[in-house]
């Protein structure tokens, strides 16, 4: 069994699964974007627009909450 270095009970799992949403949309996002880049460009560049915006607003930075 693998241990986590955060303990996941309530808060902790919690805390885990709002990483995960901060890290991993934008991300797909991103692979989205650039597989659409090919096809349609404008909408691939909406698409990355959108994934970029999306980090910088759930990382916080644009709120002032930075790691």
């Amino acid at each position: 069994m693998m241990n986590l270095p955060i303990e996941v009970d309530g808060i902790g799992l919690f805390i885990l699964l709002m990483i995960l949403v901060m890290i991993i949309i934008p991300i797909i996002l991103f692979i989205v974007g650039l597989v659409t880049l090919r096809k349609n460009k404008k909408r691939a560049k909406i698409i990355l627009i959108i994934a970029t915006v999306y980090s910088i607003i759930s990382l916080g930075i644009c709120g002032g909450f930075g790691f």
